[in-house]
């Protein structure tokens, strides 16, 4: 068995009243939250950026990688942060990265080895393996001396040095302090 109810308010029925005063609360429901939500992700961003640019020797190219697209479908607004850099979650979780057999990082006083693989290093390399030590690669200066341009390693333990998923998931909680100042502006 159905009922059917109809309701009138003032001479008016209030079925179509309701439904214009809902479709004006949806909208601006849904403006606020867009907004808050934009608000919340670049709030985010900021101070993520700020944290990566004093977590140590990270530049520009650091900071301004860090990227959030919003999107909306499905009665969904979503948020997709991401970073050009590929091996951003690296410093941001920490990893243990393994040689094959061994990896040849530049020694800090080799200026010219500084940013150049072993492999693409423009002069010719030897190894010298030293007991307990790590082996070098060292090239020669032309007057019979050498000099140590690659320190070889098995394996290396990059640290977590980023906060960003922590920085953004406390914006993200503040979703509903900044959704509700956009709805009382309305």
């Amino acid at each position: 068995m159905a009922v059917a109810v109809r309701l009138f308010f003032e001479g008016e029925r209030l079925g179509p009243k309701f439904q214009r005063g809902t479709i004006r609360q949806r909208d601006a429901v849904l403006s606020s939250v867009r907004t808050a939500t934009s608000q919340v992700t670049e709030d985010g961003l900021t101070k993520a950026r700020q944290q990566i640019s004093q977590a140590g020797n990270f530049g520009q190219r650091w900071t301004s990688g860090l990227r959030a697209t919003q999107t909306e479908g499905g009665g969904s607004i979503r948020v997709a942060v991401t970073h050009d850099i590929p091996y951003f979650m690296v410093h941001q979780r920490g990893a243990t990265i393994r040689g094959k057999p061994l990896l040849w990082i530049p020694l800090s006083f080799a200026r010219d080895a500084l940013g150049v693989r072993a492999r693409d290093y423009p002069g010719s390399l030897f190894r010298v393996d030293r007991a307990g030590k790590s082996p070098l690669l060292m090239t020669s200066t032309g007057s019979g001396e050498a000099e140590a341009k690659y320190s070889g390693h098995a394996s290396v333990k990059i640290p977590k040095r980023f906060r960003t998923l922590e920085i953004l998931r406390e914006s993200f909680l503040r979703l509903n302090e900044f959704y509700a100042k956009e709805l009382a502006k309305k």
